[in-house]
């Protein structure tokens, strides 16, 4: 099937095809054949990450202790407003603008755990606050112990759904979940 659909596909456009793919648009594919036949691939996006996490200064952050990338005592939507001057006002909305967009590349592509809180975060690009812009670091903060991990799928064909949630703690077992579906103001 994949050999009829490159040589239609070879009909229309000119297209090379090189074989598995290893690494596209910063996302990491780690391919396995098992012997019964079924393929596994896992899509990760660690060095996009540790990229991230330099650039802000937490490079030394190896494993976080945070249970998930909502800090669930912070209410984004109620962050107050302070009063800036425009120059730091201005780096900061660039800045804020910056991280965001790189923190919804992530939830998009590989860790869609961060779905909620991106979202929440993104409300705020047009005027953030201090606030806004710890609560986004925080996310980077939690991302770091988590930079590792990212999509898992399998052809082998399965009636269970599965769900992952992260612990830090030493186990061989490591869950990720978001679990931020409560309303903001009930925090």
């Amino acid at each position: 099937m994949e050999k009829k659909f490159e040589d239609l596909l070879g009909q229309l456009v000119s297209v090379g095809f090189m074989g598995q793919v290893s690494h596209f648009l910063g996302i990491e594919f780690a391919w396995q054949h098992h012997p019964d036949g079924h393929v596994t691939v896992s899509l990760t996006q660690q060095s996009f990450a540790e990229t991230l996490i330099k650039s802000l200064g937490f490079g030394s952050l190896s494993v976080s202790t945070f249970t998930t990338s909502y800090h669930s005592g912070l209410p984004i939507v109620f962050l107050s407003r302070e009063e800036l001057s425009s120059t730091h006002r201005d780096s900061l909305h660039l800045q804020y603008q910056s991280l965001v967009r790189s923190l919804n590349w992530l939830a998009r592509t590989t860790h869609p755990d961060f779905s909620t809180i991106v979202s929440l975060l993104a409300q705020h690009q047009s005027d953030p606050s201090t606030g806004h812009s710890e609560a986004a670091k925080y996310v980077v903060k939690y991302f770091a112990g988590t930079k590792n991990l990212g999509i898992y799928f399998t052809s082998k064909s399965r009636l269970i759904l599965e769900s992952f949630l992260h612990f830090p703690i030493q186990s061989q077992v490591l869950l990720i979940a978001n679990v931020n579906w409560a309303p903001q103001d009930a925090c």
